[in-house]
């Protein structure tokens, strides 16, 4: 069995010593493309600025629970609010988004007039820059932008909008006529409240470690595509090229073989 294993494996590693050139111009290419992609990404940073804040149940709202700890209900809050798809929602974002615009002063104000704010000018690329993490009931929001002036605009409206508006996207009793235009913070069990202030924003490297796992996967998927081509090229190729196929083929043993013609001026 070891003797037959043996001969597949050496028929194999011929197939592919054969197609070499396809597996190498797979593999060629898409290393091309992952070389170039992390290069740019190596050049390139982004920018992420931070807001924390406290969320819990208001002192002065009507509880909508009996006998519950008001620890126990602000850490389950944060931990919605953090983990949920509260800040990737269209409605949260598109709040974030207005209320940049109404900040518009204080942010030309920080960095000049007519500030960059990077890919995070739209409310679908707010959601997705969007990051949580929550300690007891704080909850700290991090974004991250393509612009100093995108990641500190977004993290400051973000902390504006929570603490605004935290009742209507969190909340025990869910009422199905709500709108944002009908919101009023005095009726809503839920209150937040900024711990500190939005933080400059720092630089960060795009080449993350999620990145170079995503370039190693494209480097394997290129290496199975170009053996799957060596193959596929060996089936569709008719030619005979070893005694053994021919004898396969005709049905007859192998009594010998011609040894090939001696090149010139070799031994």
């Amino acid at each position: 069995m070891k003797g037959v294993e043996k001969v597949e494996l050496l028929r194999y590693w011929k197939i592919i010593w054969r197609h070499l050139w396809v597996i190498v111009i797979v593999v060629g290419v898409v290393t091309l493309y992952v070389g170039y992609s992390a290069y740019k990404l190596h050049k390139e940073h982004t920018y992420s600025s931070a807001v924390t804040v406290q969320i819990g149940v208001s002192a002065t709202a009507t509880k909508t629970y009996s006998n519950a700890d008001d620890v126990s209900v602000s850490e389950s809050l944060a931990d919605a609010f953090a983990t949920g798809p509260i800040l990737t929602s269209s409605a949260f974002d598109n709040a974030i988004y207005h209320q940049i615009i109404q900040d518009s002063g204080a942010i030309a104000q920080k960095f000049g007039a007519n500030p960059d704010l990077g890919d995070c000018n739209t409310a679908g690329a707010i959601g997705a820059a969007l990051s949580a993490t929550r300690a007891h009931s704080l909850v700290t929001i991090t974004d991250t932008c393509s612009t100093p002036a995108g990641a500190w605009a977004v993290a400051n409206a973000t902390g504006e909008v929570t603490v605004g508006q935290i009742g209507y996207y969190l909340d025990y009793l869910v009422n199905n006529n709500a709108t944002l235009a009908t919101f009023n913070p005095s009726q809503a069990d839920m209150s937040a409240r900024l711990i500190s202030s939005v933080s400059d924003p720092a630089t960060t490297a795009a080449l993350t470690s999620s990145k170079i796992a995503q370039y190693a996967a494209l480097l394997v998927i290129a290496l199975a595509i170009g053996l799957a081509l060596a193959f596929f090229l060996e089936y569709m190729d008719d030619r005979i090229r070893e005694k053994d196929q021919a004898a396969n083929l005709l049905g007859l043993p192998i009594l010998g073989n011609v040894p090939g013609a001696p090149v010139l001026g070799r031994k």
